[in-house]
């Protein structure tokens, strides 16, 4: 009798397990109406559409298209171009220096020659807004001897600038204002007048634009690529066009006699300019 009731009890704690597992594995409140499968239930990673059952993943991003800019096909490319022509006018740099035993007798006998080498400027066809001062100091001179410092005198320096417009008569400047005083000649540089360095400059660029775009059309069609527009232009470097002659300044010596006229020859002055382009192309 106490055998068996001691299997009865083995008997009612197994049957209690079975049930209990029952009611977990059976969740009846989260069937859907229509028979489908529990709601939040999910598949197994292996297990998808092949074997017939729709796959519950989350949806997939779509990819983003890249921007306009991104997608841009370039070609970067520089381009130079150089235009040449001739002076069209001259900037000559004289002067006279007095020596007297004062300074105001220096200052009298300077602005003396000075005035005579302005009038013999202005005979030559040189208007006096052409002229320009362009220093004027007043310096003692001494001598350092076994009693000390001495007193030679004072100097006076006064330098303009003169502009040459017709560069056909720039000798005949120069031999003017030597005879007529003139003992400094620091130099003669060559230019062009605001409108014909403009022209020159406009040139160039467009020679560079040119150098540039005939790269991209041969890198156009040896690739088997069609140019479609330009993204940027940029100037690298701008060279402007300036030359310097040299004039020997003991040519100008007042004690000198000017007998051969002055031959200048200006030569070529260049503008230069750098460009670089981003092509766009398809």
């Amino acid at each position: 009798m106490k055998k068996n009731q001691q299997a009865f009890a083995v008997s009612a704690i197994c049957l209690s397990i079975i049930l209990a597992g029952v009611i977990i594995a059976y969740r009846p409140e989260a069937v859907d109406q229509d028979g489908g499968l529990p709601s939040g239930f999910r598949y197994p990673s292996g297990v998808g559409v092949s074997q017939g059952v729709p796959t519950l993943y989350g949806e997939t991003a779509t990819p983003t298209l890249l921007s306009d800019d991104v997608t841009q096909k370039t070609i970067s490319l520089g381009g130079a171009g150089t235009a040449s022509t001739t002076a069209d006018e001259a900037t000559i740099n004289m002067g006279v220096e007095v020596t007297k035993d004062t300074a105001a007798e220096a200052i009298s006998a300077n602005a003396e020659s000075m005035g005579a080498i302005i009038d013999a400027l202005m005979l030559t066809g040189i208007g006096e807004d052409n002229i320009k001062t362009t220093s004027y100091s007043v310096y003692p001179q001494y001598d350092w001897t076994e009693d000390g410092r001495v007193l030679l005198g004072y100097m006076v320096t006064n330098m303009v600038q003169v502009t040459v417009k017709d560069l056909d008569i720039v000798g005949d400047v120069i031999d003017a204002a030597g005879g007529a005083g003139a003992n400094r000649m620091d130099g003669i540089s060559f230019g062009l007048s605001d409108a014909k360095m403009q022209e020159l400059k406009n040139t160039a660029y467009i020679l560079a634009l040119g150098d540039a775009t005939d790269k991209a059309d041969l890198i156009a069609d040896t690739l088997g690529l069609t140019i479609s527009g330009v993204q940027s232009v940029t100037e690298s470097s701008y060279v402007p066009a300036r030359t310097n002659v040299a004039y020997a300044e003991a040519a100008m010596d007042s004690s000198a006699s000017f007998r051969a006229p002055t031959q200048i020859i200006s030569g070529d002055l260049s503008v230069s300019v750098n460009v670089h382009i981003v092509f766009l192309f398809q």
